[in-house]
């Protein structure tokens, strides 16, 4: 009997229970139909952002519920509130579409759609940012690793364009005075250009796309450049004078043909006598005159490149036919030796101090002469020693 008693009393608490709920769940709709029954419409199925300069363009996909009529886009901050019509060209899912002017920077937005009734969907949370022109103020132009110039044609060698880069254009002014422009892409890694003017300026900028998503491409502020102010000298035409005074074919199997035959690995290396130890001099024929622009000194393969020069001069004449040949530069001190020079006919083109490096690249001043013969003066070398030794000599000029 007790038994009965007990599962009697459960099922009667279940059945209060259940009472109690089912009246609270009515009055709790009741609060919500209250007004009247709410009409919710179709939610936006995806919303895909494209950017472009200040702009972003959202593609709204929207279902087939046929009473959406138009859509809002909001910020949360409350500062954008922006309204589209929904112009329907499928019965059933369809894309809209709009475009936004819009500063850049990151934004929260909350899109929903409406029907002509006022009613809405629920509303969809969407992230988007804005580019413009901070985000082109980072952008980098593609850099130039290398620019070698010849009498028939300047040639560009390319570092890898960053990530992002579309394209890279290069514009310049050709002889004829015509402006040119040359679109680089981001598998070419050389570009040569036959038509230019020496120490002519150009520019190189760069195209990207900062997403995948983007319609329109932005461009980095053009970078500035020269194009080189003389062109590789033909090694082939230049023969070493051996004035007296000057420096040796030197020892250990060396020659000046070594110096100018346009390979590094075969040096040149002074011998143990005053005319090839520090300073010494070296003089060329360059066998037309030019104007010397730049100077490179490759090191002794594998050894000692601290035995380049530190310090050195550039002098040039066009007549060794009379007194060109100056005094020991070892018989006197270094100030000696260029006032006898000066008197005979040779002017200092350029010179440089504290150099550092074993191989070397040396930019010279414009002048308005051009020298047929060059003298090379080596003042000390890195080491503070009196050996020297290198591999090439290479001269620009115009």
């Amino acid at each position: 009997m007790k038994k009965h008693l007990s599962y009697l009393t459960f099922i009667i608490v279940i059945l209060s229970l259940s009472f109690l709920a089912c009246e609270s769940n009515v009055d709790t709709y009741s609060e919500f139909i209250e007004d009247g029954e709410i009409l919710y419409i179709g939610t936006p199925d995806t919303v895909l952002i494209e950017h472009g300069f200040n702009k972003l363009k959202f593609n709204v996909v929207i279902n087939a519920d046929p009473k959406i009529s138009k859509g809002v886009l909001q910020s949360k901050d409350g500062s954008i509130d922006h309204e589209f019509d929904v112009i329907r060209e499928n019965s059933g899912q369809d894309i809209t579409s709009f475009i936004l002017d819009i500063e850049q920077g990151e934004y929260n937005f909350d899109v929903f759609l409406k029907d002509n009734n006022g009613n809405q969907s629920i509303k969809r949370e969407v992230l988007a940012t804005s580019y413009g022109s901070n985000y082109q103020a980072s952008l980098l132009n593609r850099g130039i690793s290398g620019m070698n110039a010849s009498q028939d044609n300047v040639v560009i060698d390319w570092s890898a364009p960053n990530d992002g880069v579309v394209s890279t254009v290069i514009t310049y002014t050709n002889s004829g005075g015509v402006e040119q422009t040359i679109d680089v892409p981001n598998d070419t890694n050389q570009t040569i250009i036959e038509d230019y003017v020496l120490n002519g300026e150009f520019e190189v900028a760069s195209t990207y796309r900062p997403t995948t998503t983007s319609f329109e491409l932005f461009s980095a502020i053009p970078s500035g450049y020269n194009f080189p102010r003389g062109y590789l000298l033909d090694k082939s035409v230049i023969a070493p004078l051996r004035l007296d005074f000057d420096a040796s074919d030197g020892c250990y199997g060396s020659s000046y043909d070594r110096l100018l035959d346009g390979s590094t690995g075969a040096f040149w290396h002074s011998c143990d006598t005053a005319e090839d130890s520090y300073p010494f001099v070296m003089s060329f024929d360059m066998s037309v005159p030019v104007n010397l622009t730049q100077f490179k000194l490759d090191q002794r393969s594998g050894c000692c490149g601290d035995r380049s020069p530190a310090n050195m001069q550039f002098w040039g004449t066009n007549d060794i036919t009379l007194g060109a040949t100056t005094v020991d530069i070892d018989a006197g001190d270094l100030a000696a030796w260029e006032a006898d020079a000066s008197s005979k006919g040779w002017t200092k083109i350029d010179a440089f101090d504290g150099n550092s490096d074993y191989t070397f690249t040396e930019e010279l001043q414009d002048g308005a002469e051009k020298y047929q013969y060059i003298r090379l003066v080596f003042v000390s070398a890195i080491n503070g020693g009196g050996t020297a030794n290198f591999d090439e000599l290479t001269f620009w000029g115009n």
